[in-house]
């Protein structure tokens, strides 16, 4: 982990390979580099899994957004265009061209943002976590308000995982989830609730995989399916053993599919 600093603001970055001097980026000189984008109140630790997967053969890069994990400030950015902007800006500080993005569930909308506002800076995309091209997250967003205003306590959140999948799993991405200020999921839930991309799908120009854990919830599996169809140069890919927390729950075989894109 290190510390770089776009727009004079402390962010934590995750990767792997040798290690540089502080302040200096991380080597990137193996491979392709395949930027990892957190989901609404996350962090980028979240994908130290699929990054160790990775790590032999590509550059895997993670970070904490600003307000989330151990990045400094103390708001979400409020808006996934804004999110957009400073992935770009955080690549930029770190020497980051042409790279692989995932994103898991608001990582991906941040993707697909970025592939829209960038064309040709992605190489490829892997949109996960129940990635689509809307989503309604108002029970979510009434339930988190209930929380900020202290009308309710934050619970334990089991919900999303295959049957088959250890509790000692979701307890560990629920531990991460809660480094986060609510206040900043919050924000972070009401901007993905705002973001419509719409017709713009159509301008994104880079490979793109919607990727699906096969114990999905009916509804999710069908806005992905969705999402695939509306986007050029996008299809589906199932992930076995896994629901919609394929991040966690199944690393090395969505580092698997990553590695089919980074080439």
């Amino acid at each position: 982990m290190k510390y770089v600093y776009p727009d004079d603001l402390a962010i934590l970055v995750h990767h792997r390979g040798p290690t540089t001097l502080p302040g200096a980026p991380p080597d990137l000189s193996g491979g392709v580099t395949v930027l990892c984008l957190h989901d609404a109140g996350g962090n980028g630790h979240i994908f130290a899994g699929v990054m160790d997967a990775l790590a032999a053969d590509h550059s895997p890069l993670a970070y904490d957004q600003p307000g989330h994990g151990r990045s400094g400030g103390l708001d979400s950015l409020g808006a996934v265009e804004a999110m957009a902007a400073h992935a770009t800006a955080v690549a930029d500080v770190l020497g980051v061209e042409h790279p692989v993005l995932l994103g898991e569930g608001m990582g991906a909308a941040v993707a697909l943002e970025v592939a829209m506002s960038s064309p040709g800076w992605p190489q490829a995309l892997v949109l996960c976590g129940a990635a689509a091209a809307s989503y309604d997250e108002g029970p979510a967003i009434e339930q988190l308000a209930a929380v900020v205003a202290g009308r309710a306590r934050r619970e334990f959140d089991g919900s999303g995982y295959a049957p088959d999948t250890a509790r000692d799993v979701y307890k560990a991405a629920f531990a991460e989830w809660v480094k986060t200020d609510p206040r900043a999921t919050l924000e972070d839930l009401r901007a993905l609730d705002a973001w419509e991309p719409g017709e713009r799908l159509g301008t994104v120009a880079c490979p793109v995989l919607v990727v699906c854990g096969v114990h999905t919830e009916d509804a999710r599996r069908a806005a992905s399916a969705d999402l695939a169809e509306r986007t050029p140069g996008a299809r589906l890919v199932e992930l076995p053993a896994a629901g919609r927390r394929g991040v966690v729950e199944q690393p090395a075989a969505l580092a698997g599919i990553v590695a089919q894109v980074a080439a």
